[in-house]
């Protein structure tokens, strides 16, 4: 959950920057462009923070945060306890990494070379 709910701030973040890099070179107002840039930084300092401190502490939330919808409920037969078990296909956890990260390094490499 945690990393890739970071992903997504790095894009917003790097999309925010973005978008303050264009206004400004549109010739509008600075001080706008600016805002939104800073506020894109401080989305990047989110992404961070749910990257370091939510992924270090992530077995005390993953008691408490179950994404339902993508799961089943199964016995385990060693315990015979019930378990929520994730049985989505490993292409597609792994295109919910791949897209994000991609775009976010697209993202940076347009706002690093521009």
């Amino acid at each position: 959950m945690a990393r890739r709910d970071s992903l997504t701030w790095f894009m917003m973040g790097i999309a925010q920057i973005l978008i303050g890099d264009a206004i400004i070179s549109a010739g509008t107002s600075e001080l706008i462009g600016q805002l939104i840039q800073w506020s894109g930084g401080g989305t990047l300092a989110l992404g961070i923070y749910f990257l370091l401190f939510v992924a270090r502490n992530e077995s005390e939330f993953t008691e408490l945060y179950s994404k339902a919808e993508k799961t089943i409920l199964q016995v385990d037969p060693a315990t015979g306890r019930k378990e929520l078990v994730d049985d989505s296909p490993k292409a597609v956890k792994a295109a919910w990494y791949a897209i994000p990260m991609t775009m976010t390094f697209i993202g940076a490499m347009a706002w690093l070379i521009g």
